[in-house]
């Protein structure tokens, strides 16, 4: 089974293609602010001629276009090519591949916080001012993405429609300051 990878929660992007949970192709594109113009090259290096039968993006938290960038070109990948698609949000992705269970990152305004429980099922997401994660101890901020790891603990998820996948925003847009 190919498995189709999505994430462009921030400012990177990152697309990979996995045959049962190994990486065929994996290409990143780190930290631009035209995602946009980016993605679809980048999706069409890593998938060249392969087909993959699911999809699983990340569907955030983190930058509002970036999350939407990539949600949208998941879903309708999986409404049109019929095939199931899985969601991932950005901290999970964190918690998963470095093991701990309070992640977070920074957009350079403040912090996107992940709290999860042992198993991973219940989380908290918050975001936090410069001055709030300072409290904070014990965090993770490694961003580092284990795909392999990813790709295992998104097999125990459910598939969703494609119209039922939705973005995570957890953090206040000015007008709602």
């Amino acid at each position: 089974m190919k498995t189709l990878f999505i994430d462009t929660h921030l400012w990177n992007i990152d697309i990979a293609l996995l045959e049962d949970g190994q990486v065929i192709r994996w290409e990143s594109v780190k930290d631009k602010k035209n995602n946009s113009e980016l993605i679809f090259n980048t999706l069409i290096k890593v998938i060249g001629d392969d087909t993959y039968t699911e999809i699983i993006v990340v569907n955030g938290p983190g930058s509002f276009t970036g999350v939407r960038l990539g949600v949208i070109i998941a879903k309708t990948l999986a409404y049109t090519q019929k095939i199931p698609i899985k969601v991932i949000s950005s901290l999970e992705c964190m918690a998963v591949s470095t093991g701990q269970n309070l992640v977070a990152f920074s957009d350079n305004n403040g912090y996107y916080v992940g709290k999860f429980s042992a198993d991973l099922k219940d989380a908290t997401y918050s975001y936090l001012t410069d001055t709030e994660f300072a409290e904070l101890s014990a965090v993770t901020t490694e961003e580092k993405l284990d795909l392999t790891k990813i790709w295992q603990y998104c097999q125990k998820k459910e598939a969703l429609n494609p119209h039922l996948v939705n973005p995570i925003y957890i953090k206040k847009i000015g007008v709602e300051k």
